[in-house]
């Protein structure tokens, strides 16, 4: 999939049930992939969910717990996935494309895909790579992997940073909206950090209504 890594899918297994959301194991050719599955009643939209480096499934502030309570109800199945080998940025992007196929698989033609940090890398990167995917988020994003976003468009691309974010630079955003085509949006947050803690509530909503928007 990515810079000739092989990643197949041979099977999915699915976990326990813990408030509305099913866990589940995507295995493949390259080890297991862990999902937290929060189901729409009807199929068609999605959103593929990615963290920062450290992986994990939440997501900065628990905006994707906080997004897989919500969407289904409005249409919108959330997946969030967490990487095999994080860190790895090729391993993560095949991660990432075998969240969208799985998604696809069950029956989502549009799939949005929501990366913080690091995983805005992977998200803009996964974007530009299957026609399955139908906008990209990016939060806090980081510029290196994500020099492709040039061929996102027309796919419509969402970049929220932290003005006062430490870690990485809302220059990091601004950068990629420079090379970025159109759509894009950009929304730079005054006062607000790496992992976007101090407006949590405007972010999600800002991500809420993308995601109805252009999913």
């Amino acid at each position: 999939m990515a810079e000739g890594i092989n990643l197949r899918i041979v099977g999915v297994e699915p976990g326990d049930e813990i408030a509305g959301a099913r866990k589940i194991t995507i295995a493949t050719t390259r080890g297991p992939i862990p999902v937290v599955l929060h189901a729409a009643p009807e199929k068609g939209r999605a959103a593929l969910c990615v963290c920062g480096a450290i992986g994990g499934f939440d997501g900065p502030s628990m905006l994707y717990p906080r997004l897989g309570l919500e969407m289904p109800r409005l249409g919108i199945t959330i997946a969030r996935l967490n990487y095999r080998q994080p860190n790895e940025f090729a391993e993560c992007l095949v991660d990432a494309m075998a969240g969208v196929t799985f998604l696809a698989g069950i029956g989502h033609q549009r799939v949005a895909l929501i990366g913080h940090s690091f995983g805005g890398a992977v998200a803009i990167n996964a974007g530009t790579l299957t026609p399955t995917a139908t906008t990209v988020i990016a939060l806090s994003s980081q510029l290196a992997g994500a020099h492709v976003v040039g061929e996102l468009s027309p796919k419509p691309l969402l970049l929220i940073h932290g003005g006062a974010d430490t870690i990485l630079s809302h220059e990091s955003s601004q950068a990629l909206y420079d090379r970025a085509g159109e759509p894009r949006t950009i929304k730079i947050l005054p006062g607000v950090g790496h992992r976007l803690a101090e407006a949590s509530d405007e972010v999600f909503d800002l991500v809420s209504n993308w995601l109805l928007e252009k999913t």
